[in-house]
């Protein structure tokens, strides 16, 4: 059995809230990233992703630690391109 972080354990709260406020979903709809591309990036099915986006899951395990990585990139992209264009 592999020890979990605190770390972990806080990515973990932190993308399952990101999925049930819908803005994982958001997110990666802005960054024009299908389903699939979301999927294979964490190595699960398309299927999974849609039902973490559609609250039928939660993310868990090594997939949903993936998950979170790729949605606080996609925060950061996100913040910066505001804060481009808040500045031009």
């Amino acid at each position: 059995m592999s020890v979990v972080t605190d770390t972990q354990v806080l990515r973990l709260a932190e993308v399952r809230a990101a999925t049930a406020s819908g803005e994982a979903t958001r997110l990666r709809v802005e960054a024009q990233l299908s389903i699939g591309e979301v999927a294979r990036a964490c190595g699960v099915d398309q299927s999974t992703v849609w039902r973490w986006e559609n609250g039928e899951r939660r993310p868990r395990g090594n997939a949903a630690l993936l998950y979170g990585q790729l949605i606080e990139t996609l925060r950061q992209r996100a913040t910066t391109s505001s804060t481009r264009a808040d500045s031009a």
